[in-house]
């Protein structure tokens, strides 16, 4: 065998062995940003757990029916009898008792 072909295939399997390792890197380095990948996607899957509880709790504080528990329950609050009631004008007054009005208003 001649020299030159002896560095021929010394270069060529330098060449694959170049390769080879090139493969092996790459690889490795998708393994790892498909694990980081994963990673995201749980944490993404928790945050939006808690981002669904949250709404729902959103909506159930913002019920009417919890509004006046938490006002009558725990602020003393209570619907103003007719006679509590003062009006700037006589316009003003509605036709009948204007806490029941309301209350109606807010259950409609």
């Amino acid at each position: 065998m001649r020299s030159q072909d002896k560095k021929r295939i010394l270069t060529g399997t330098v060449i694959v062995g170049l390769i080879c390792i090139i493969i092996v890197v790459l690889t490795a380095y998708s393994a790892e940003l498909r694990c980081e990948n994963n990673e995201l996607i749980d944490s993404n899957e928790a945050l939006q757990g808690e981002i669904d509880t949250l709404n729902v709790e959103i909506k159930s504080a913002n019920n009417i029916e919890h509004i006046e528990k938490v006002a009558t329950e725990k602020l003393g609050m209570v619907y103003p009898s007719e006679g509590e009631c003062v009006y700037v004008s006589d316009e003003d007054a509605p036709g009948g008792n204007f806490a029941m009005a309301i209350k109606e208003q807010a259950y409609n």
